[in-house]
């Protein structure tokens, strides 16, 4: 059986559902630059795991990988892996990329797209742009889960790119008598470029065209603290529940009961919370960005925000067509979004050429 490395943070749940699929084809091993979730320390043996416990965060920190390059590259040759894959292009892929290139490491280099590291990262300054590239050039497949991101990476490199959506394991099963019409749901990390403010904005102009309308914010992030105050200071916080990180289990619960679905970053690729929002039949409002509206049409099958008045008082009008959102949209999940279905064609994709 080939063997297949994975570097990248492994406390990501997205990390998780990669390796859940990619064990029905090979070997596979973690290489963490932080720790790793208790799901791949249950999927994996002890000896596929490998943990560089690395002080990284949303803030930055990332540069400490290049000071674990020998490591990296010795548990490279002591695994012997035939891929690698590597997951956020500016961190774990450069190092892979450095490493196949200049420590004359032979390896089948699988770039993984996350978005930011894209769209945001490698045009903070000019180290982060030849990085980017640097990163992009070594690769033999680039992955991308969304076309507006799959276009960013074609001016910076002329790799192979394979676009597909980091989707369900399965579309779940909908009863729709569970959904309350009041309860609106945002899951989105709380830092700047998911502009939770605005989304806290948004649901005051909607509470106050309906009273019992309420908030719920998971997930959580450097912003908490002053979303929680300008709560406060709004007079909403009996109508909006900050509730940090969520498990899975319970984030689905949510989906069921919540009618409405909130993004509204101001820049992202295809968001799976957006996908999971969709398959369980939350009416979408999102963010007029170029990835959002790969999956929404404003009006028909969710709603593209404007501006805070009209966005209210159209949202209100979704409620109207829910069973008819609710029909389109598991329909899209189903036909383009599903993960083990993505996977076995990007299979079919690297196992040739090795």
């Amino acid at each position: 059986m080939k063997k297949y490395l994975v570097i990248g943070n492994a406390e990501s749940v997205h990390l998780v559902k990669w390796i859940k699929e990619l064990l029905k084809y090979f070997e596979v091993f973690v290489l963490s630059s932080k720790g790793v979730r208790s799901e791949i320390i249950d999927l994996l043996p002890e000896q596929n795991i490998f943990t560089l416990d690395l002080k990284i965060s949303e803030k930055g920190g990332n540069y400490k990988l290049l000071f674990k390059l020998f490591t990296i590259k010795k548990i490279i040759r002591g695994i012997n892996p035939d891929y690698v894959n590597a997951h956020y292009i500016t961190s774990h892929g450069f190092v892979a990329a450095l490493i196949k290139k200049w420590m004359n490491s032979h390896y089948y280099l699988i770039q993984s797209a996350w978005g930011s590291d894209i769209l945001v990262t490698s045009f903070k300054n000019k180290l982060y742009y030849l990085i980017t590239r640097f990163s992009l050039n070594q690769s033999n497949l680039i992955t991308s889960d969304s076309e507006y991101m799959t276009g960013i990476i074609r001016k910076l490199s002329d790799r192979d790119i394979m676009t597909f959506i980091f989707g369900l394991d399965s579309l779940p099963e909908v009863d729709v008598s569970m959904k309350n019409p009041n309860l609106f749901y945002s899951n989105r990390i709380l830092t700047g470029n998911y502009k939770i403010e605005d989304v806290i904005l948004l649901f005051r102009q909607i509470s106050k065209l309906n009273p019992s309308a309420s908030l719920i914010v998971s997930n959580d992030g450097d912003q908490r603290k002053s979303l929680e105050n300008l709560t406060m200071e709004l007079g909403l916080q009996n109508k909006v529940e900050f509730i940090g990180f969520v498990s899975a289990e319970a984030q689905m619960s949510i989906y069921q009961r919540a009618q409405y679905y909130i993004s509204l970053p101001v820049s992202d690729s295809t968001s799976v919370s957006l996908i999971e929002a969709m398959a369980y039949g939350c009416i979408p409002v999102l963010s007029d960005i170029p990835a959002n509206r790969e999956w929404i049409t404003d009006g028909l099958n969710g709603i593209i925000c404007h501006g805070l008045d009209k966005d209210a008082e159209s949202i209100f009008k979704a409620l109207n067509k829910r069973e008819a959102i609710l029909s389109i949209n598991r329909e899209i999940v189903k036909s383009k979004a599903i993960f083990p279905d993505s996977v076995k064609l990007f299979i079919n994709r690297i196992y040739k050429p090795v």
